[in-house]
């Protein structure tokens, strides 16, 4: 990566965060994120990045810390023992610590709890060793990087150490989506807005469609407040972000930005507010939206197959012509006069034709029909809408749509 160890100084100087508080919230990720893995060694999942992510997204002054005094069954007797062994020798610490992870077998597996102990007794310069001579000792683990380097702040460690230390988190990343994401976290606790968007954007390249980057670097630029940064992570929410509950998050992008168009204008900046607002225009653009709807218990599922022969649905989410399912309703029994619906959207859609199904699963829909509506060039001058009623039958209703752009 580009980034070099002097553009961490400024920042590692001057962060003004509870380091104690946020050592311990690292403690832990570190520690539940040995036990998922002894739990389970061959299956990588988004867990860590999603509790780091909440972290993040609150304000550290208002955070709960884990509390000061663990009960005694959440520390291991052999991590206890540790612990103690390393403060009664009395030879270097650093020495004392390489003997112990090379030559006794199962003191790397409890080093996140000893480490946790060590913070709790306010003795920050072991367990920097401890982590240093582990990272010496070919036992790094991307979670060493992050607590290190809050250890090292309150051991009162060289500014210029701890900012190697912080590179060498990025760099530990390597490509990997949740280590990115955490390395995100680690800077923006350090207030290190411009770093933490950078690896953001290089997350989100590396896989568009996962909500948690942006969602993650959304809660970075507001903390940033910097306008730029602020408009890219909701535009890319709005281009990608589509679950279930994507509704309110667009609202709130839209909302924002729009926001930000307009104080560019109050502040005399026409030009900027106008690149902005095109940024808006080109993330909101949907070439192809069906909306299916029907009042009931019903349930009813909508497939649509694209010119390439994918179909998208409930089952395929997400597809490589851009399609996108981006709302299921699986019905109730208990509500017969709830209002219901699903949801495609194809934000570049290819010419051809494409082929809306509907489903009838079971239960009871109101006038046993359904609307379809499709919406062409949504959010745009050249917006079209139709609605196509669906009388609902044991057989698949196929609806066919033809897409052509002008030359």
């Amino acid at each position: 990566m580009a980034i070099r160890t002097p553009v961490f100084f400024d920042f590692v100087r001057s962060q003004k965060f509870n380091l104690t508080g946020h050592a311990k919230v690292a403690l832990l990720a570190a520690k539940h994120r040995e036990s998922s893995r002894s739990a389970n060694r061959t299956t990588k999942k988004l867990v860590m990045p999603t509790i780091l992510c909440k972290l993040a997204i609150s304000n550290p002054q208002d955070e709960q810390p884990p509390r000061t005094e663990p009960e005694p069954d959440e520390q291991s007797a052999s991590a206890i023992k540790l612990v103690d062994t390393v403060l009664t020798d009395s030879r270097p610490i650093a020495k004392v610590w390489d003997d112990i992870l090379v030559h006794q077998i199962g003191a790397a597996v409890v080093l996140a709890d000893a480490i946790s102990i060590l913070h709790e007794r306010q003795e920050y310069d072991i367990a920097v060793e401890a982590i240093q001579s582990a990272i010496r000792n070919d036992l790094a683990a991307a979670w060493m990087y992050d607590v290190l380097a809050l250890e090292m702040k309150l051991a009162k460690r060289p500014d210029k150490d701890i900012a190697r230390v912080l590179e060498s988190r990025i760099d530990f990343a390597n490509a990997d989506i949740p280590e990115l994401l955490i390395a995100v976290v680690l800077l923006s606790r350090f207030e290190a807005w411009d770093q933490a968007m950078q690896i953001c954007r290089e997350a989100t390249e590396l896989n568009p469609d996962l909500s948690q980057s942006w969602l993650l670097a959304r809660s970075v630029a507001d903390k940033s407040k910097n306008p730029e940064h602020r408009v890219w992570a909701r535009c890319g929410i709005l281009q990608y972000v589509w679950t279930d509950d994507s509704a309110a998050v667009h609202e709130e992008a839209l909302k924002v930005i729009t926001e930000i168009a307009a104080q560019l204008d109050k502040a005399g900046d026409s030009p900027q507010a106008e690149r902005v607002r095109s940024q808006l225009r080109d993330a909101t653009t949907i070439d192809l939206m069906l909306v299916l709807r029907w009042v009931g218990s019903a349930d009813l599922d909508l497939l649509v197959t694209e010119p390439n022969g994918e179909q998208c649905s409930f089952k395929n989410r997400f597809t490589t012509g851009g399609g996108r399912f981006t709302h299921d309703d699986p019905g109730s029994a208990k509500d017969g006069n709830a209002k219901r619906y699903e949801q495609y959207v194809c934000r570049t859609a290819a010419d051809g034709e494409y082929k809306a199904n509907v489903r009838f699963v079971l239960g009871k829909a109101v006038a046993g029909t359904a609307t379809l509506e499709i919406i062409r060039h949504a959010r745009t001058p050249k917006e079209s809408r139709t609605i196509q009623s669906v009388k609902l039958t044991r057989d698949d209703v196929l609806i066919p749509l033809l897409i052509k752009h002008a030359p």
